[in-house]
């Protein structure tokens, strides 16, 4: 499994969903690892394998939209990045300095990724 620098987790310290930064991992364990939280810098133990267990939603390749920057997302749709081989599901939408739309994707390699969407063809 691939290891992001950054996973957005549910905080139980704040309550909060926020980016948490990996600040090691348990020796012998290759799925347990310790990340901090960027907001309130409490830290938390992390089972991967856990959480995949007890995702019923977990994200399928059957399931996603091909990603283009010319395409319209949602908030919640699962996408499929075809460049970085990746699946991911979107989490906010927020407007660009010069006037454009982007997204915010939590990916399962890649962690966090601000994409552009709905990018007006030449």
């Amino acid at each position: 499994m691939s290891k992001t620098k950054y996973v957005v987790q549910l905080c139980t310290s704040c309550g909060r969903e926020a980016k948490m930064e990996i600040i090691g991992s348990i020796v012998g364990s290759e799925t347990k690892t310790w990340y901090r939280c960027t907001r309130c810098r409490h830290s938390i133990l992390i089972d991967s394998e856990l959480q995949k267990k007890n995702n019923p939603l977990a994200v399928t390749r059957d399931s996603c939209i091909n990603y283009s920057p010319e395409k319209e997302f949602h908030i919640g749709e699962a996408i499929y990045h075809s460049d970085w081989d990746d699946m991911g599901t979107v989490k906010s939408k927020e407007r660009t300095s010069n006037g454009g739309n982007a997204i915010w994707v939590s990916f399962e390699k890649n962690g966090l990724k601000k994409l552009i969407e709905n990018l007006p063809q030449d």
